[in-house]
């Protein structure tokens, strides 16, 4: 089984870019997922403000979380050029899941760690 990323079932998003976040003074993870553009909002308009939900899929089962924040980025008045989705980990075993899941990802994308110093 592939790997996928929906806020609507069926409708998978393609992620441009991964950033994992530990406060200094808290157990808490934060993951930022990037996306150049989002089928969801291509196919409907109004979901912008209804983002509840997010699904990471693979040959282990589902990942529901809840997005903590959600960030639109244009270019000019309607261009949309980013999409920023947050959220948090406080569990360190579904830290570890989200993790094997973004390395199965990573792999079936060509992505490539980077250190934030390089």
């Amino acid at each position: 089984m592939s790997t996928s990323i929906q806020f609507i079932t069926g409708l998978n998003e393609d992620i441009s870019g991964v950033s994992l976040r530990k406060p200094r003074n808290s157990e808490k993870k934060i993951v930022v997922l990037t996306f150049e553009r989002l089928q969801a909002v291509e196919q409907l308009r109004a979901y912008r403000k209804q983002i509840s939900n997010l699904w990471l899929r693979d040959e282990e089962g589902e990942i529901k979380v809840t997005p903590t924040g959600v960030k639109f980025f244009y270019v000019g008045d309607d261009e949309l050029s980013k999409v920023e989705c947050t959220f948090e980990v406080e569990a360190e075993d579904i830290f570890e899941r989200v993790m094997r899941f973004l390395n199965r990802y990573a792999e079936e994308n060509g992505f490539e760690y980077q250190s934030s110093s390089d």
